[in-house]
């Protein structure tokens, strides 16, 4: 009999607590944040650079610009606000930026035009990891140690790489690019290999779309949903895609073998129709971000313009609006004679309390707060009133 009336009992008390957090529930819930995107977008037109070395434009607050003056390279954005590009030379997204903004989905747009080049030596690029990410020796250039940056050739088959690929500019990435002899645009992904300095370029050509200016700029467009899917648009047409995924992880690059940028390591190329035209295994498609950018080297030239980035951004928590403090009263020299409220039959007016207004933002403030506080309350009330009950029921069978 006394197990039957615990049991009831703590049955009681079970059912009051649910009760209680139940009917609290919106309080957590109304507590829970909720994170919101919105659509950013950044351009550059270079018309308020003209006449102005790539280095010094607006470009670089997003871009990381790569000019080897020295060795002939040319980046200039001349008269017209169009930036030349020419020998070694190129940009690419600033790392630090990539990762915090350019890790989910996307768009990177830009107007090129390739004037003259073997088409191996230029191209544009999207998916790349840093291209400081590793360096390794290579010894057909002096025992150089060499990143691969975007003007940088990889020197494959320098280095006696015999595989089905071929030397390009770069180490990692999508590229696209104009062979300007054949009329075609290339599709090329870099490729981990087991020769050579372990990469090179795969891919494939498509003859230019309908619409295309050979003589002048056209519009490429990349849209990257972030997840597994790089779709290519030219002269706004739909053009071709690179899908990307499967296995991630590192390739043991570098003199030590130790870097740790994580790839995707398939990749399929398709046209606009779907229809499959490449696959690609140890893909060098970076997993963790994507850098974009456009690299030149040797004799290729190109002009561009309109360099574009739309991406989704986390919204900011909005900063509240500071109240204005009530004015502090200037003292008197004489106190004022207090008033006797209860004689006129009107309350007296709380001279310290906050306006209305101020009073409103603290009760909203604190709703959620004093909400959570009645949930302990009253599971606090059940539980004493639970024990309490079990000792009666204790006591009255002890002296029976």
């Amino acid at each position: 009999m006394k197990h039957r009336i615990l049991r009831k009992t703590l049955a009681v008390f079970v059912a009051a607590v649910a009760f209680a957090v139940t009917a609290a529930a919106p309080a957590f819930a109304s507590a829970e944040a909720t994170d919101e995107y919105e659509e950013k977008s950044i351009r550059f037109s270079f018309d308020d650079d003209a006449g102005m070395n790539l280095e010094d434009s607006t470009l670089t607050d997003v871009f990381v610009p790569q000019v080897v003056r020295a060795a002939g390279g040319v980046a200039d954005i001349r008269e017209d606000g169009i930036l030349a590009m020419s020998g070694y030379a190129g940009f690419y997204t600033d790392p630090d930026i990539a990762y915090a903004d350019y890790s989910g989905a996307y768009t990177f747009s830009v107007d090129y035009q390739q004037t003259a080049s073997a088409p191996s030596l230029m191209g544009i690029f999207v998916r790349m990891a840093d291209p400081k990410a590793y360096s390794v020796t290579n010894p057909k250039n002096s025992g150089t140690q060499q990143s691969f940056d975007l003007y940088e050739w990889d020197w494959y088959r320098e280095n006696g790489g015999s595989g089905t690929g071929v030397s390009s500019i770069a180490g990692s990435g999508i590229r696209v690019y104009q062979d300007v002899a054949k009329k075609q645009i290339g599709i090329d992904v870099k490729t981990r290999t087991e020769d050579g300095l372990f990469v090179y370029g795969n891919g494939i050509l498509l003859d230019y779309p309908e619409g295309f200016n050979e003589e002048g700029l056209n519009n490429y467009r990349f849209v990257d949903d972030g997840k597994s899917k790089v779709e290519i648009f030219v002269c706004g047409k739909s053009f071709a895609s690179v899908e990307y995924g499967g296995e991630t992880g590192s390739y043991p690059d570098g003199d030590e073998g130790d870097c740790d940028t994580v790839y995707y390591k398939k990749a399929v190329i398709k046209d606009a129709s779907g229809n499959v035209l490449l696959e690609v295994e140890k893909a060098r498609i970076s997993a963790e971000y994507s850098i974009a950018g456009i690299g030149n080297r040797g004799d290729a030239n190109a002009l561009l313009d309109n360099v574009e980035f739309t991406w989704m951004a986390k919204k900011k928590p909005a900063t509240p609006v500071p109240t204005e403090k009530p004015a502090t009263p200037v003292p008197t020299e004489k106190p004022a004679e207090a008033t006797d409220a209860s004689s006129s039959g009107t309350a007296a007016p709380d001279k310290t309390a906050a306006p209305a207004s101020t009073q409103q933002a603290g009760q909203i403030a604190k709703k959620s707060e004093n909400n959570l506080t009645w949930v302990f309350v009253v599971c606090g009330v059940v539980t004493v009133g639970a024990v309490a009950v079990i000792i009666a029921t204790l006591a009255k069978k002890k002296k029976k």
